[in-house]
């Protein structure tokens, strides 16, 4: 069973993996054809070559390793000598501007990949919990107040509901004072007034915070599926997408102002894992997994380190302004640096992978 476990997940991880990659690599592949440099190779995954084909002027291949991927551009390597013929094709000759564009749009189709994919989950419609009560905690005011399994809560201080979501979002909201509850009980409908207590729980960080609760929790079994038209999915997608930045970054700042530990970073086992819980959990789930990972990975790759496409988008723009390229040492001392601080960090993240599986 475990040995099957693995497999699963492994399987799940490379399709997560593949699909990112690819589109991510395509994205500069695309632009730089579009620009008119040559394409000498696109390759996903690195190290040693599997299997591959070459179709005109580029080679494409599948490598060993999958954890990533790359295109060669003729000229990518500033240090590299070109005959004369090569010479309108190299990147290295490209003006500053289009350097940045082949670059950027990397991590930028990995939005639009994200931006898709959750379009179309948010048009095929999503399950949402209803405000069904699952259960009442005695002794809360939710079980003195009378309320019982299999209500109905239809809105709260004049405003209507019907998911689980606004329910504990209007909660929070008028926590402070006395709410009013519109109860539906088989056909009986009645209101009921209580007064939420503070407790404590965890946000998305798993840090301690104080919520308002009432004592209650959902039905599991009461969902309903809400659909949204091209136009709402599509501003829905792109709040979903702002969001896992925003968490994204914050999660960022804690752990350097050390307000999270360094040992909830994950690596690839531990997105192997999520890969393979996502997959169980349906078409939907696996997608919105690959979207939401796809996002992650555009996010890092922005950041300004040397060997991402970060660090090579601000060599373009120092190149803007000083109107001359960062000297060929210089960005080679930079890139090696960069790289030996990406493979420091893979074998941490790693290392975390592997003692929380034991521990599991």
């Amino acid at each position: 069973m475990i040995i099957n476990g693995i497999f699963y997940d492994v399987v799940a991880f490379l399709i997560v993996i593949s699909i990112i990659v690819l589109i991510h690599e395509f994205g500069h592949f695309i632009v730089a054809k579009k620009l008119g440099v040559k394409v000498e190779k696109f390759s996903l995954g690195f190290g040693p070559k599997i299997f591959g084909k070459k179709a005109g002027e580029t080679e494409y291949v599948v490598s060993a390793l999958p954890l990533g991927g790359y295109v060669k551009l003729l000229g990518e390597d500033p240090s590299e000598e070109l005959p004369p013929e090569d010479q309108k094709r190299s990147y290295s000759n490209l003006p500053p501007y289009k350097k940045f564009l082949i670059i950027f749009c990397g991590p930028f189709f990995n939005f639009i990949l994200a931006l898709i994919i959750f379009t179309i989950i948010f048009m095929a419609g999503r399950p949402v919990l209803k405000s069904v009560i699952g259960g009442v905690i005695k002794g809360h005011p939710a079980a003195k107040a009378g309320l019982k399994k299999g209500d109905v809560i239809t809105g709260i201080n004049g405003t209507k509901i019907k998911s689980w979501q606004s329910l504990s979002k209007y909660i929070q909201k008028y926590g402070k004072t006395t709410i009013t509850l519109a109860i539906k009980e088989g056909k009986k409908s009645y209101f009921v007034k209580l007064k939420p207590v503070v407790a404590a729980g965890l946000n998305v960080f798993g840090q301690k915070i104080k919520r308002y609760i009432i004592g209650i929790y959902p039905s599991q079994n009461a969902v309903y599926y809400k659909y949204s038209n091209i136009f709402n999915s599509f501003y829905s997608s792109l709040k979903e997408i702002w969001f896992i930045i925003y968490i994204t970054m914050i999660s960022l700042f804690y752990l350097i102002a050390g307000k999270l530990p360094a040992s909830d970073l994950g690596g690839p086992i531990m997105i192997a894992q999520l890969s393979g819980r996502a997959a169980s959990m349906g078409v939907s789930d696996f997608f919105y997994f690959i979207a939401f990972i796809s996002v992650n990975i555009g996010l890092i790759n922005l950041f300004p380190i040397p060997a991402l496409d970060g660090g090579h988008l601000l060599f373009s723009i120092i190149e803007m302004i000083k109107r001359k390229p960062l000297s060929v040492k210089f960005q080679e001392t930079a890139a090696k640096v960069g790289f030996a601080l990406l493979i420091l960090l893979l074998l941490f993240v790693s290392y975390n992978d592997i003692i929380r599986t034991i521990k599991t």
